[in-house]
C-alpha cells in the first residue's frame, strides 16, 4: 500500500495510523441545543466536522461535546453560536468558541479553534501545580 504521494507506506506506520483512526472512530461526540432545534441532519454535520478537526489527535481526546444556541444580534438579526468542549486523556478540559450568522460556520470555525488548543496543549509540558495545604 502506498501513501497519496507514492511513497511506500511501512507496516509500522501504517499500524500507528490505523491504531488512530480507530481511537477516532471511537471517539463520543454530544450535540445538544439551547432555544435550537437539533436535526437529524444537522447533529450528522456537527459530528463530521468535529470528527475531522479532532481525529487527528487520536486517543488523547476522550469526548467532544458540542452546544449550539441562537442568540440576539443587538443590530436586529440573530446570531448561531457553537461552544465546544474536550476532554483530554490528561484531564484537561479545552474550551472554544464561535459566533457566525451561519451554523456551519460556527462550527466549523469553532472545531478548528479547539484543535489548535489541543494541539498547543499536547505540544506543551506538562506543568505540575502546587499543592494547596
Amino acid at each position: 500500500m502506498d501513501r497519496v504521494d507514492g511513497s511506500p507506506l511501512h507496516w509500522h506506520s501504517r499500524k500507528k495510523e490505523l491504531r488512530y483512526h480507530a481511537a477516532a472512530a471511537r471517539l463520543r461526540i454530544d450535540v445538544t441545543g439551547a432555544g435550537l432545534v437539533i436535526t437529524k441532519a444537522l447533529r450528522g454535520e456537527v459530528r463530521r466536522r468535529v470528527l475531522l478537526a479532532m481525529s487527528r489527535f487520536g486517543p488523547e481526546v476522550h469526548g467532544v461535546s458540542a452546544r449550539l444556541a441562537e442568540l440576539r444580534n443587538p443590530l436586529g438579526g440573530v446570531d448561531q453560536r457553537c461552544r465546544v468542549r474536550a476532554r483530554l486523556q490528561s484531564g484537561l478540559v479545552l474550551r472554544a468558541e464561535a459566533v457566525n450568522g451561519q451554523i456551519e460556520t460556527a462550527v466549523g470555525r469553532s472545531a478548528a479553534r479547539l484543535a489548535l488548543h489541543v494541539a498547543a496543549a499536547l505540544a506543551a509540558p506538562m506543568r505540575v501545580l502546587p499543592s494547596r495545604s
